[in-house]
C-alpha cells in the first residue's frame, strides 16, 4: 500500500472493509493458535470460541465487501488515521502468528495480546459507522460485530483476572 499512499490515490469502502476482512481473519488464526498452544480446558474453550467469532465477523465482513458499495473515497491522510488509531491491527501480524504465541510463556500473555487488539478494533470499527449511516441494515451489522468485540474484551479480562487469582499475582 506504500505506492498507493506515496502517489496520493483515494481509498475505496470496499478497500477498507478489506482491511477489516484481513483484522478478523488475523484474529482467527491468533485464537485459533492460542488454542492449540494452551489446551487447558478453560483455556482452549475460550480461544476456540473467540476463534469462531472472528471468523463469523469475517464472513459478515465479507458479505458487507460483496454488497452494493456505498460511494465515495477516501484519502490517504483518512487512511493514515486509520492507521494511526487501529496501531497494531494493521502490522502485518498474519506473516507469523505460529512465532508470536510460540513466544507467549503463559495464556496470560496471550490474553494481554488480544486484550490490546480487540480495544484497537473497536475503535476502528466505531469509525466504519459513519460510512454506513445511511444504510441501516449494515450499520446494524457493524454496531452488532462492535459490541461483540467489546464482550470479547470482558471475556479476556474475566479470564485474565481468574488466571492472575490462581497464580497469587492479586
Amino acid at each position: 500500500m506504500s505506492t498507493r499512499v506515496e502517489a496520493g490515490m483515494p481509498y475505496s469502502i470496499k478497500e477498507i472493509i478489506d482491511i477489516a476482512i484481513s483484522i478478523e481473519r488475523t484474529g482467527h488464526d491468533f485464537y485459533a493458535a492460542c488454542g492449540k498452544k494452551f489446551n487447558e480446558p478453560l483455556m482452549r474453550d475460550t480461544f476456540d470460541f473467540l476463534a469462531k467469532e472472528e471468523l463469523n465477523h469475517l464472513n459478515v465482513f465479507k458479505d458487507m465487501r460483496d454488497a452494493a458499495e456505498p460511494s465515495g473515497l477516501f484519502t490517504e491522510e483518512y487512511y493514515a488515521y486509520l492507521k494511526a488509531i487501529g496501531g497494531r491491527i494493521f502490522e502485518p501480524r498474519v506473516r507469523d502468528i505460529r512465532n508470536l504465541v510460540e513466544g507467549f510463556n503463559s495464556p496470560l500473555d496471550a490474553i494481554r495480546d488480544a486484550f490490546h487488539t480487540e480495544k484497537e478494533s473497536i475503535l476502528f470499527y466505531t469509525e466504519l459507522l459513519p460510512l454506513y449511516q445511511e444504510d441501516s441494515s449494515t450499520s446494524g451489522l457493524l454496531i452488532r460485530i462492535i459490541d461483540e468485540e467489546r464482550r470479547h474484551v470482558m471475556t479476556l479480562t474475566d479470564v485474565a483476572r481468574g488466571l492472575t487469582r490462581e497464580s497469587g499475582l492479586i
